[in-house]
């Protein structure tokens, strides 16, 4: 079940080609959404917090079209969409490169939890990118606590996330995957 979540996940949060350029749209944004310090209790040095009544510049719905899942036989479309620091996931499985024929022996995971932006982070590239780390606590309707921990650059309200999510803090991604990204849709 992890792994199904894992790779539910990581599909929503992989992303495509383009982008690039300096400053990230995101660092700008960040300037007037200070994260807070970290957790109550004064001994953890992870991951700063993002208030809960916060609104982040991830703010709204986001989509990856129809695009080939690495690795598999099947395309899919995914729609994340960021409410204060709340996130719900959709993909949606397909047969055709056109995604007009359902995929009949898939579900269409659903996840949602909450996430934290964090503080900034130089990539491989040069370009600063943002720490995300989400919590997922319902996946297909069912309880569910995994952590995960990835980078994200907006530019030009498009959407890129590192290339792969991990488990571990100090892992996360050092560069972005260009291959498929996530549109803005409000």
């Amino acid at each position: 079940m992890k792994r199904i979540l894992a790779c539910t996940f990581i599909s929503a949060l992989m992303v495509g080609c383009g982008g690039g350029g300096s400053g990230s749209d995101l660092e700008k944004a960040n300037e007037n959404t200070t994260p807070g310090s970290g957790s109550s209790d004064g001994n953890d040095d992870s991951d700063p917090v993002t208030p809960p009544d916060q609104v982040t510049v991830l703010e709204g719905t986001w989509k990856k079209p129809c695009g080939h899942v690495e690795g598999e036989a099947h395309y899919d479309i995914v729609t994340i969409s960021f409410t204060r620091s709340a996130f719900a996931t959709s993909i949606e499985n397909y047969i055709d490169s056109a995604c007009t024929t359902p995929l009949p022996e898939a579900p269409n995971p659903t996840s949602s939890g909450n996430f934290t932006l964090g503080e900034d982070v130089l990539l491989s590239s040069g370009l600063t990118a943002t720490e995300l780390t989400s919590h997922v606590t319902q996946f297909n309707g069912a309880d569910f606590e995994i952590d995960e921990y990835n980078v994200v650059y907006i530019n030009n309200n498009i959407l890129y996330t590192g290339e792969g999510t991990t488990s571990s803090p100090d892992q996360r991604p050092t560069s972005l995957d260009y291959n498929r990204p996530f549109y803005r849709l409000n």
